[in-house]
Formats: structure tokens, sequence, C-alpha cells
């Protein structure tokens, strides 16, 4: 033969090595730690003043408010979240960083 055979209790802990790997990765991946109202209310509360999506508005009477102009939008992604509003779009990772 081609050398010498890999004893059959190596190859399967290789095999349920692997399979934790993936299923770990798959976990990673999909990350239903991640809470998507406590997303939104996190991202609203430290971006939404520099990104535009609350703005001041002026009422017909000629007095100004601060308030929402187009909400953000919570979707799933590889490894995070995508929030996204009229004004743009971050990805919050599984770790928590908004990027």
């Amino acid at each position: 033969m081609y050398g010498t055979m890999i004893p059959k209790s190596v190859r399967v802990a290789v095999m349920v090595a692997l399979g934790f790997l993936i299923v770990v990765i798959l976990i990673l991946a999909w990350a239903p730690w991640i809470d998507d109202e406590e997303i939104h209310d996190r991202v609203l509360r430290e971006r939404a003043h520099i990104d535009g999506t609350m703005g001041w508005l002026t009422q017909p009477d000629g007095s100004k408010v601060y308030t929402l102009i187009c909400d953000y939008e919570v979707h799933w992604a590889p490894f995070g979240r995508w929030i996204a509003s009229c004004e743009g779009g971050y990805y919050v990772t599984f770790w928590g960083e908004i990027k």
C-alpha cells in the first residue's frame, strides 16, 4: 500500500472533532443569543443622532421637534445582525460590536 493505515480510533476521533467544529461554526453563524430588540435599541441610542435617523423637524407653527425620521430594521446576517434604516446600515457582530 501507500504507507501505513490510520487506525480506526484516530479516524473516528478526527470525525468527531470535525463534527464538533462544524456545529460550533453553525451556532456562531446563527448567533441565537442576539436579541433583535436590544440590538435595535442600542443602535438607536448610539448611532441615530450621527447617521440622520433622528433629526430636527420644523412644525407648521415654526417650532422645532427632534424626532425619529425613519426607524431601523433588524435582519439576520451570518455571524451577527444587519441593522438598516433609510440613512444607512450597521453590522452587529455576534460579540456585540457595531460596525
